[in-house]
């Protein structure tokens, strides 16, 4: 590129960490099985490191999707590398479609993971959708808006 007149300037943000492993698939993963084995699935976008797809159920909105990063993470404390990109694919694909969105992802059964392969929601947001956030803390009283 420098020999066809343009500017270069490499930079490596990770320069000073350990190299993030190829993570290998794991058994009886079902999101593995996605991106490994060719389960079935709707895939509505692929990048080189990451998927988006239709939650089987269908998900909590029409367009809520998935994005799942395609070796085997099992959650975004596991390698907050990989939790980065899984989010930034999503950020990408948000900007793309447009729209209003919340980003949500889990860690641990009592956070309501039930997947232990890391994957971020998409969920598109419309007034009025009923879906109930922001989430109240259970012990304070509703105070008056000011």
């Amino acid at each position: 590129m420098q020999e066809a007149g343009a500017r270069v300037a490499v930079t490596h943000h990770h320069i000073h960490r350990p190299p993030v492993p190829r993570k290998h698939p794991r058994t009886g993963c079902p999101f593995c099985a996605i991106v490994h084995d060719g389960a079935p699935a709707t895939i509505v976008h692929e990048w080189a490191d990451a998927l988006a797809i239709v939650p089987r159920s269908g998900g909590c909105t029409e367009g809520h999707l998935l994005v799942i990063p395609r070796g085997h993470v099992a959650d975004f404390t596991t390698d907050p590398v990989v939790a980065a990109t899984v989010q930034m694919r999503a950020a990408e694909l948000a900007q793309q479609m447009g729209g209003q969105w919340n980003y949500l992802t889990s860690c641990g059964e009592a956070a309501t993971q039930t997947v232990f392969h890391l994957h971020g929601h998409l969920v598109p947001r419309t007034a009025g959708d009923g879906l109930a956030l922001p989430w109240p803390h259970p012990s304070r009283e509703q105070e008056p808006a000011r």
